[in-house]
């Protein structure tokens, strides 16, 4: 497996020299300053006095990498929901559909039941947001520490796996860096607030908003948040308007995206942003309640959606849109490998200048 995103070399345990000489554990970093990692070891040995000096390395590594896999995204103006298509798409595919101001159709067949035709100008501060989504080590680790069971269940009747059960052991060993799995909101906000509460840095899941202007790299009117804007499968096909409108394949070097989950976080090509996994058919958690309606009364700036609800808005899936909703109960009966989520900082300049 690629390991681009993890950072290992940087956070390798018990570097002399790299932190509190009387902490019994440390880490170094090329972008994470010594006077933050000094404060999250503070914070895990106030927060975690009895725990083991593995489980706090294991905690402090993934709060540092929390940092690390951070994006800027520099804040802006954008019209936000569905900004329409063709009517005919000209690529004969609805993978691959190039915007112009004369789109007369809306794109995804749902807008209007969700509320997303309602287009509407946003306008967003600065933010940062995790390239990656949640691997489900980084929420193991967390998960661990506070003395929370293990968030995954068995298929066949959704118990949930021990951890000194075989299934953990082979759980550890093929999942440790796919997308964590979360059976509820709550579960993903939690997770956030954990990291906030290690970094003393205001972590948290992304607004609505703020998930939907990152996908489309900073509000650009692209329907996936892919390297090139297109779903481009492995054989998938489209007419070729420079070559007398024949069909034409997707070479492997093309190939960004895929049908299946994607086994580890990373797996495809990032959007022009650097964040990678908002087109891969896992839905992620964000911070807003769901209201079919809000997008009408929605505020201009910085939108954090309804005050209440019995929804909660769930972005990304199969084959759907960067502006495509997902009304989703805010509790599972499951732990779904399609349901998993990222975090954000609500901080408007980036963390390395800190």
């Amino acid at each position: 497996m690629k390991n681009k995103w993890l950072g290992f070399a940087c956070l390798l345990p018990l570097l002399s020299g790299c932190n509190d000489a009387h902490s019994s554990i440390s880490a170094s970093s090329d972008t994470v300053s010594k006077q933050q990692i000094d404060t999250i070891i503070t914070n895990i040995n106030k927060l975690y006095p009895d725990a083991s000096t593995e489980l706090k390395q294991n905690a402090l590594n993934t709060a540092v990498r929390a940092i690390e896999n951070l994006v800027f995204v520099k804040g802006g103006s954008f019209e936000m929901g569905d900004f329409g298509a063709p009517c005919e798409i000209p690529s004969g595919t609805r993978e691959r559909i190039d915007w112009s101001p004369d789109a007369q159709c809306l794109t995804s067949f749902s807008s209007v039941e969700t509320g997303a035709d309602h287009l509407h100008q946003v306008t967003l501060n600065s933010y940062s947001i995790s390239k990656y989504e949640t691997t489900f080590i980084d929420m193991e680790w967390m998960r661990k520490i506070n003395d929370l069971p293990v968030a995954e269940d068995n298929i066949n009747d959704r118990t949930i796996i021990t951890r000194d059960s075989n299934a953990y052991k082979k759980l550890i060993e093929s999942k440790k860096y796919s997308a964590a799995r979360s059976k509820s909101w709550q579960e993903t906000k939690d997770y956030c607030q954990w990291l906030n509460d290690m970094t003393a840095l205001p972590f948290d899941l992304p607004t609505e908003a703020q998930w939907e202007y990152a996908a489309r790299n900073r509000g650009e009117k692209l329907y996936f948040a892919t390297n090139t804007g297109y779903l481009q499968y492995k054989n998938g096909q489209y007419k070729d308007l420079s070559n007398s409108g024949l069909y034409t394949h997707y070479t492997e070097s093309e190939v960004n995206a895929s049908t299946d989950l994607e086994r580890f976080v990373g797996q495809l090509p990032a959007n022009p942003l650097g964040i990678y996994g908002m087109s891969n058919n896992i839905s992620e958690w964000v911070n807003d309640w769901y209201s079919p309606i809000y997008y009408k009364e929605s505020l201009k700036n910085n939108p954090k959606g309804p005050k209440s609800g019995t929804m909660k808005v769930m972005r990304d899936g199969g084959n759907i849109t960067t502006f495509d909703r997902l009304p989703t109960k805010p509790i599972q009966d499951g732990y779904y490998p399609s349901n998993s989520f990222r975090c954000s900082l609500q901080l408007n300049k980036p963390i390395i200048s800190l």
